[in-house]
């Protein structure tokens, strides 16, 4: 299904509205009541300048019959110039577990970094402030969703704020710090992402890669997925309908373009050329996770018989191939075992 991500004006209020409702996070915020229209005409309205030369803009995630399904409020260059702070992240309960809230957070963000942000910004509350959750806990981790009636049973979640922006790429910054939020004081701390990585000075690596593509619409969401859940960021090229980039923060980035010079339908990682793609993945249990989502978004699993060793018994990855047959593998940073000298790796893979 496709999505549109906007500013919204006043002529929103009601859909903000019925956002709200649906969210049960809101009600928690607003101590179990009810949202009402007022609260969602106070996150809308023109830009609204703040002390120096910040600006407030909401924007919303829109589905294919224009039914809201997301907000993201930004402040843009404050506290600071070059600064964004992202202030709320809410997709709709009924929606979640599709990649919506990355979709919406990396849509927004790269249209900061096109007004010049470089760094962004955000304060979440601690598991111990009493009120509104944050908005780590307002768009929560695609992989952590659970139903109210499970929270009912089993009594309120621990929530993880850390564990879900550094899935987005922030890192914490200090201790936790009291924040002002709705006249009453909460332990809050502040995550912060470099857009633009600051390099000490010029090195050699990879500029980027552009890979090919018989059908764009097919193959494009399974990369997305995969990037950006690895921490790679979308960049939109207005007015480029047959491609696609995604950029790492050291500043590479790939490429996916349906050319019209493109042979053949799929790609054949055993001929000359290239074989796969390869990722780094932070632990065992990221490896874990993505695996157990790669196929619902279009992935198939390759030597699964074998996992996670396929490449060797020191070597911890999983491989799989997107619906054209480009190879992929994701490498768990572990420190390996030690292993013989003139070890060689299992060539059980092709």
């Amino acid at each position: 299904m496709a999505f549109t991500v906007r500013p919204l004006t006043t002529d929103d209020a009601d859909a903000v509205h019925a956002l709200l409702r649906r969210s049960s996070d809101c009600r928690r915020e607003m101590r179990r009541r009810d949202a009402t229209i007022e609260d969602g005409l106070g996150l809308l309205g023109p830009c609204v300048p703040l002390e120096g030369s910040g600006a407030r803009c909401t924007h919303g995630l829109l589905d294919a019959e224009g039914t809201l399904r997301g907000i993201c409020e930004t402040v843009s260059h404050w506290p600071a110039p070059g600064t964004a702070h992202l202030s709320l992240l809410l997709v709709d309960g009924s929606a979640r577990g599709r990649g919506l809230g990355r979709l919406l957070h990396d849509s927004v963000v790269a249209q900061l970094r096109a007004d010049g942000v470089r760094r962004l910004r955000t304060d979440t509350l601690t598991a111990a402030s009493p009120g509104v959750p944050s908005t780590a806990e307002t768009e929560e981790t695609e992989e952590t969703e659970e139903t109210e009636e499970t929270e009912e049973t089993e009594g309120p979640r621990e929530r993880d704020p850390v564990g879900f922006w550094e899935h987005l790429g922030y890192r914490p910054t200090g201790a936790p710090l009291a924040a002002l939020d709705r006249s009453v004081e909460h332990p809050a701390r502040t995550f912060l992402r470099e857009l633009v990585p600051v390099v000490p000075e010029p090195r050699a690596g990879l500029h980027h890669l552009e890979l090919w593509t018989a059908a764009l619409a097919v193959t494009a969401p399974s990369w997305h997925w995969m990037l950006t859940t690895l921490g790679w960021t979308a960049e939109p090229v207005p007015g480029w309908d047959t491609g696609r980039i995604w950029r790492h923060d050291d500043g590479s980035y790939l490429v996916l373009e349906q050319s019209p010079d493109t042979l053949g339908r799929r790609s054949e990682r055993r001929g000359p050329g290239m074989n796969h793609v390869a990722f780094t993945v932070r632990s065992r249990a990221e490896l874990d996770a993505l695996r157990a989502e790669a196929p619902a978004h279009g992935w198939t699993e390759l030597f699964s018989g074998a996992y996670p060793h396929a490449g060797g018994p020191d070597h911890t990855a999983w491989y799989g191939e997107d619906p054209e047959g480009i190879e992929v593998e994701l490498v768990a940073a572990v420190v390996p075992a030690a292993a013989p000298d003139g070890a060689a790796e299992d060539s059980s893979r092709s």
